[in-house]
């Protein structure tokens, strides 16, 4: 009997643990573009600023993993280490395999490789053979659709099945070119630009992928969706040393339900309301930015407990926007939560019920934290 107590004691201990850990776990996920090529200025990181980027993660003994092994974790629930980062590419541009993979292999680090195929073989873009033995040698590859296209918004004249169609024929196009060049389908996928919705996650989860990541920022965690995948882009004026070792000490700011869930803009500026889990995060203070001349506010919403609604001053500028989120906990480490807007010119919308976004996190460095207001509400 006594043996039985202590055996069962320490299931619930070990449980426990795993539990507390799993809750701990996050990964930082960083998006690349070029390297190296200075034509294209907003996507690329120099030769130099990876190198010292890779440099730091294995001085701070940085746990790399691929998107694939960070899926089959949160899948299962095995625990997300306390300390990782994971490395990802989109488009493959030739500089991935000329600058990029040369640097990867000194290190031993896995990476993400993102292949939109009707660019495969053509002028700037490795070519399948390329990506073959990339393949072969241990790079992950993963779907970014056909043609590369915006997935969000319906043609002209193009009704909601029209729509549907396209972006079904786009993406199984891809898959059949996979199978045919590298014997396989890939299970992730990115979506291009980094533009979803709920209509476009349906089609995606449809058509038998595991997992898709978008370019929002921020942390991935377990219990996150497992559709809107946050990275942090490291192109232009973010691809900096200092930018990257600031953004792998982000923690999440854990978001349990956002409504709306679509980043589709309706009425601009729109207006989010969040339920946001506090922990040890001071929620009392939360900071908002939004890009662009303008400026959000965050609210707390009066009896309804760790609910908050977020709208920014003026109308959202540009096709890609977002409010981002920062807060401080006790040790005054940032957590970041950053919410996708896209003003589409036709976007294609039908009664899909969205998942709810669990977790998040942003790009913008912390500014000064402001008491949070209440608001009553709605009835």
């Amino acid at each position: 009997m006594l043996r039985t107590v202590v055996v069962l004691l320490a299931a619930v201990l070990l449980f426990m643990m795993i539990g507390s850990a799993a809750a701990a776990g996050r990964v930082n996920a960083f998006i690349y573009h070029r390297f190296g090529d200075s034509r294209y200025p907003s996507t690329n990181i120099s030769a130099e600023i990876f190198a010292q980027q890779l440099a730091y993660l294995k001085q701070q003994n940085y746990q790399v993993l691929s998107l694939g092994e960070v899926v089959r974790r949160l899948t299962t629930g095995e625990p997300l280490p306390e300390q990782a980062a994971a490395l990802c590419v989109d488009d493959a541009f030739v500089s991935f395999g000329a600058v990029a993979m040369p640097l990867l292999r000194e290190y031993g680090y896995p990476v993400s490789l993102f292949v939109n195929t009707d660019a495969v073989g053509k002028p700037g873009y490795l070519s399948w053979d390329e990506i073959k033995a990339l393949s072969a040698e241990g790079v992950e590859i993963g779907n970014h659709t056909a043609t590369h296209a915006y997935l969000v918004e319906k043609r002209k004249n193009e009704d909601f099945a029209a729509w549907r169609k396209r972006i079904i024929a786009d993406i199984s196009k891809s898959q059949r070119q996979f199978k045919k060049h590298l014997g396989f389908a890939p299970s992730l996928f990115v979506y291009p630009y980094g533009e979803y919705s709920p209509e476009v996650i349906k089609i995606v989860k449809e058509l038998g992928f595991v997992a898709a990541f978008a370019q929002q920022s921020g942390v991935i965690y377990a219990g996150h969706n497992l559709f809107t995948l946050p990275r942090f882009p490291m192109g232009g004026p973010y691809a900096t040393l200092q930018g990257f070792k600031n953004k792998l000490r982000m923690k999440p700011l854990v978001v349990l339900e956002a409504v709306p869930f679509s980043p589709i803009v309706k009425t601009n500026p729109p207006e989010l309301l969040l339920q946001i889990k506090a922990g040890d995060v001071d929620l009392r203070h939360i900071n908002c930015f939004v890009q662009g001349d303008n400026s959000c506010q965050v609210a707390a919403v009066s009896g309804r407990q760790g609910w908050y609604r977020v709208v920014a001053e003026k109308p959202l500028s540009g096709r890609r926007n977002k409010y981002t989120l920062t807060a401080s906990d006790k040790k005054g480490d940032w957590h970041w939560y950053s919410h996708l807007w896209v003003n589409a010119d036709s976007p294609a919308v039908a009664e899909v019920r969205g998942d709810k976004t669990i977790g998040s996190a942003a790009d913008s460095e912390a500014g000064s934290s402001k008491p949070v207001k209440t608001i009553e509400a709605d009835q």
